[in-house]
């Protein structure tokens, strides 16, 4: 049976010397990003980040002027460093919690205005993602957003050249979980949920790859 264990692991070893810091400045250091982040907080007052890691751009969220925070994750050592994070801000509204797909079911439906799903869909084992976007639809007021960043896609050759391993199909072990869907694979899956206002290739000089960019609104409620 499939677990979250090693990718619970990992991340746990990522940040435990992470501390919280103040975040002052509103830039996650992409341009394209940040003008998803814009998109996505102007007339957003409630922000979801499933995966949310550290809680960076939920702090980046609030400094474009939303008010109420909810951040996801399942490594608790990025959601400590999360709500050290918060004390330093000394603002707005957040609350952290550890857990999985399941704790979305919690959340209140028509309750949110605006989620981030950054580098997390694609890590999931595949009915844990679907699981995901439908319970995203659910928790997401009419008219809601949602930006969605996706990793590479990586080719035939670039699976065989780093000797990673196939689950099933193209669900791949990558050290953690990787579906190596296609732009094209995941358009398909993502309309059966949202409206696609935008989606581009955004390119990261420092790794010499492109990541995929969508924006989302759930206008088809």
């Amino acid at each position: 049976m499939l677990t979250y264990h090693k990718n619970k692991s990992y991340w746990n070893e990522v940040f435990k010397n992470y501390h919280g810091r103040a975040i002052k400045t509103k830039s996650i250091g992409h341009e394209d990003v940040d003008n998803a982040l814009d998109w996505l907080c102007e007339d957003s007052v409630s922000i979801l980040d499933f995966g949310c890691g550290n809680g960076v751009w939920l702090f980046k969220c609030l400094l474009r002027g939303t008010k109420k925070h909810f951040g996801i994750d399942l490594s608790h050592e990025g959601i400590r460093v999360a709500n050290e994070t918060y004390k330093r801000m000394g603002k707005g509204e957040f609350i952290f919690a550890a857990g999985g797909v399941e704790a979305l079911e919690s959340v209140s439906g028509d309750s949110i205005d605006g989620v981030i799903l950054s580098n997390i869909i694609d890590n999931l084992i595949p009915a844990d993602t679907v699981k995901v976007l439908s319970e995203i639809k659910r928790i997401l007021k009419a008219r809601g957003k949602v930006l969605i960043k996706l990793n590479p896609f990586l080719t035939d050759k670039q699976i065989k050249d780093w000797k990673i391993k196939a689950i099933e199909g193209n669900f791949l072990d990558d050290g953690l979980f990787l579906w190596n869907q296609t732009t094209e694979e995941w358009t398909e899956l993502l309309e059966k949920y949202f409206r696609i206002v935008m989606k581009k290739d955004i390119y990261y000089p420092e790794h010499e790859q492109y990541n995929r960019l969508f924006l989302l609104c759930n206008d088809n409620k």
